[in-house]
């Protein structure tokens, strides 16, 4: 049934018609599968891909395919058939993940591996907490339904799923704050806040709100990156509001009424950027306001006005909630800072010299820092990885 299951989901990737959800079944179900027969069926979805149409040589294919499969001896001008032998299921799991591949420039005949002390795993635990109102911290991940913690008239609890959920049980006589933190190395942490809004937070971002929402508005504060899907308020249409806080740029504030959009304002990165996919919303930064509609992106960076444009699809712009790296023409620089909030490493340039190169492509987040390097390593970019740090070579 799996084998069957993943040569369907194949042939919609091969076909560029595989839903985000299907890419993340299909990943999640390759590297369970302990079939003899995926080699075949994996060969199978290669040789369909790699048609003319994408422009891969030989010596490309065979350069992806070997750093993949992380072999040490140098790269040769391989065909399909050679590698038929060699491939094992957990490398192949990436092999398909890595739909297209462009870099600035053709990749090198020769390439260096990468150096590696130690492997470093994709998060496989949530490590966030909540600092309640009183300044107790607890871990998300110990409260359960039957384990309840109160905030004033508010049930904290958490799901099967992992999302945390609020429930207020009666009214609020004065504003209570929480703050979720979930930090780098962890995975994608959810919660329902009061009203029923959904928010989803990144590696590397903290949310502060109300345990209970009353008033003329709904308020939180974020850092980092979150998806939003805001409930309705109904007939009253209070607003929500999202202030966005980093010590690099001055505070904006996005006001909401019922939509799904995605935020993204890390300390490292040098612009905040506001991707709308459903509904409407208003940016204010710096005595600036404008609306943006879905599929268009406000972006400033300090002390800038708000710059309005097509957003990339929607799919790449909320890839890490459905467990993907996702990049069109990214630099490498980007890819890395996201790396680094993922896996909870530190980055190092040698020379301060930052590579200008340029990434397309899908990656899994369940895959390690040493097979997404491998894939990196293409576009020309050399690592070395001690501990935590990774430096940056060229």
């Amino acid at each position: 049934m799996s084998i069957d299951r993943i040569t369907a989901l194949l042939e919609k990737l091969t076909s560029n018609t595989c839903t985000w959800q299907e890419k993340k079944e299909l990943f999640t179900l390759i590297e369970g599968v302990d079939d003899p027969q995926l080699k075949a069926v994996l060969e199978a979805a290669w040789l369909q891909y790699n048609q003319p149409t994408h422009n891969l040589s030989d010596a490309s294919s065979s350069i992806i395919l070997n750093n993949i499969l992380q072999r040490n001896q140098p790269t040769r001008v391989l065909f399909i058939r050679q590698w038929r032998a060699a491939a094992v299921a957990a490398a192949a799991a990436l092999l398909i993940g890595f739909s297209i591949y462009r870099f600035t420039g053709s990749p090198s005949a020769k390439q260096e591996p990468v150096t590696i002390a130690s492997n470093i795993q994709a998060p496989a635990t949530h490590k966030a907490t909540i600092t309640l109102s009183n300044g107790q911290q607890v871990l998300a991940d110990s409260i359960a339904n039957d384990q309840l913690v109160m905030q004033g008239q508010t049930k904290v609890i958490r799901l099967a799923s992992g999302e945390i959920v609020y429930q207020p049980q009666g009214q609020h006589e004065e504003v209570l704050l929480n703050t979720l933190t979930n930090p780098k190395g962890s995975q994608v942490t959810s919660v329902t806040l009061s009203d029923g809004s959904r928010v989803w937070l990144n590696a590397g971002t903290t949310l502060t709100y109300p345990v209970a929402f009353s008033g003329s508005e709904r308020k939180v504060t974020v850092s980092g990156e979150a998806y939003f899907e805001v409930a309705s308020a109904g007939d009253h249409k209070i607003p929500f509001l999202v202030n966005i806080r980093t010590n690099q740029r001055d505070s904006s504030l996005v006001t909401v009424l019922g939509t799904h959009f995605n935020i993204k304002a890390y300390e490292d990165e040098a612009d905040t950027r506001v991707t709308l996919l459903q509904g409407s919303v208003q940016v204010d930064h710096q005595q600036q306001g404008l609306r943006i509609v879905p599929g268009q992106q406000a972006r400033y960076a300090a002390g800038k006005q708000i710059q309005v444009s097509t957003a990339a699809s929607a799919e790449e712009v909320v890839a890490w909630k459905e467990g993907l790296f996702a990049y069109q023409n990214s630099n490498i620089a980007q890819v890395l800072r996201d790396a680094a909030r993922w896996y909870d490493i530190d980055i190092v340039y040698a020379g301060n010299k930052i590579p200008d190169d340029t990434f397309t492509g899908e990656i899994p987040r369940s895959a390690t820092l040493t097979e997404l390097l491998s894939i990196l390593k293409m576009s020309r970019v050399h690592f070395k990885l001690e501990g935590r740090q990774l430096t940056v070579l060229n």
